[in-house]
């Protein structure tokens, strides 16, 4: 239900809604627009289950990492994200809520009201109107005086921009606690990291995509390893916590770690995709140096082509999945379903090789007279003596560790009668 509020400073009347534990304004003029910097204050529904899994994410680092949370939502548009969190997360201990928009800032102020939040006594509550970097240029300056004046470095920061996150990352580094600090990371420049416009992306994220079927995924790495070299920059490290796609953006959330060894360590973990575009067969690769000349599936020399450099390990961890999930069970999220088949799958994705297929596409190119459904082949090709598992970032995919060649051959032999 949407009540209707009195007029702003603005001269314009708000609507009040409802989002988790959280009540918030917004502009009546903004409800059932299409989300867009045109808005007055930015505010985007299909983002609900963003910040649905936040709180749960946040939820499971303070279970686990920090007891005490010092939280920056750097670009907190209308403020429902920090309500949310201020209402459903555990232990924070002071909250600074920014947004550099005054119209944004004002409304943020009406909400913390309408969620009787100005006078709490359990949260510090900073509320201000900057530039994200500049804030985060602030907060790493005070952290020098921490000593002083018993200001301690936030151990957890949100970037959360309309479009992409790249501007931010490395002045977050500069102001985020260097060891176990969460960074939470949004990209909704898909376009961009999906290789629609891969010169946007050697741009933006100094990674060459591809535009395949797999896409979403090599989005993700390269945004991660975007994020790793930003904080190698820092002296730093990253672990990656939890990684998810859905509606068209991706949300990543990692752990910091400063320690030399450890960070020489993952360069390991950074490297290339080599593809196909006729075969449509992949292989990983370190080194770019060593890319083939001909595809080893198909011999097909001129088609071949590349992503990277991407982070090439593991996108979760498994304890934190598991925590997440147990939150989520606990919980009555609008979204609780969903989200529990994202966390299942990416259980599943865990010990996976990078890339995955799509059945349905697969099927089509064959010629399949049907389509298998996804557990029967999942059980088929494990039966065979192959890894295999679903794929929260396309539910019509798999991962297997089974070759190409062999799994076209299993398609055809079960799924080319019609039963």
């Amino acid at each position: 239900m949407i009540e209707k509020e009195g007029k702003t400073n603005h001269d314009e009347e708000l609507a009040i809604k409802t989002e988790g534990k959280a009540k918030f304004y917004m502009y009546e003029a903004d409800e059932n627009q299409i989300p867009s910097k045109s808005m007055k204050v930015f505010y985007n529904e299909k983002m609900i289950i963003n910040r649905d899994i936040t709180t749960l994410a946040i939820n499971a680092y303070n279970r686990t990492f920090a007891k005490e949370l010092v939280v920056v939502d750097s670009m907190a548009a209308s403020g429902i994200g920090s309500m949310r969190l201020m209402l459903e997360c555990q232990g924070i201990k002071r909250i600074y809520i920014n947004d550099i928009n005054p119209i944004a800032v004002e409304l943020i102020n009406k909400n913390l009201v309408l969620n009787q939040l100005d006078g709490t006594a359990h949260q510090d509550i900073i509320l201000s109107r900057k530039d994200a970097n500049f804030l985060f240029s602030e907060l790493a300056q005070e952290s020098l005086l921490s000593e002083i004046n018993n200001i301690s470095r936030p151990n957890v920061v949100s970037i959360d921009p309309f479009g992409a996150p790249n501007l931010y990352i490395n002045s977050a580094f500069n102001a985020i606690q260097r060891t176990n600090g969460l960074i939470c990371v949004t990209a909704t420049d898909t376009a961009v990291l999906f290789g629609i416009k891969p010169q946007a992306c050697v741009r933006k994220y100094m990674s060459k995509p591809l535009h395949v079927e797999y896409c979403k995924e090599i989005g993700a790495r390269i945004l991660f390893h975007f994020i790793s070299r930003m904080a190698n920059i820092n002296k730093m490290g990253v672990v990656p916590l939890l990684t998810f796609y859905s509606n068209h953006f991706i949300r990543i959330f990692a752990l910091t770690f400063k320690h030399q060894k450890k960070v020489a360590a993952d360069f390991s973990n950074y490297g290339y995709i080599i593809h196909c575009k006729v075969c449509n067969n992949r292989i990983i690769l370190e080194n770019i140096l060593d890319l083939p000349k001909n595809c080893s599936y198909c011999g097909e020399k001129a088609k071949i082509d590349y992503a990277g450099p991407l982070w090439l390990g593991k996108l979760h961890d498994e304890i934190f999945l598991k925590q997440v999930y147990e939150l989520n069970e606990a919980c009555s999220l609008k979204n609780k379903k969903r989200i529990k088949k994202i966390l299942i799958c990416a259980q599943g994705e865990l010990n996976m090789p990078i890339s995955y297929y799509n059945i349905h596409k697969l099927s089509q190119t064959l010629n399949l007279r049907c389509v298998p459904k996804m557990e029967d082949l999942i059980l088929k090709i494990t039966e065979c003596g192959f890894k295999a598992s679903r794929t929260h970032f396309d539910f019509t995919s798999i991962k297997t560790d089974l070759k190409l060649d062999e799994l076209k051959k299993l398609l055809l032999k079960n799924y080319n009668n019609g039963d």
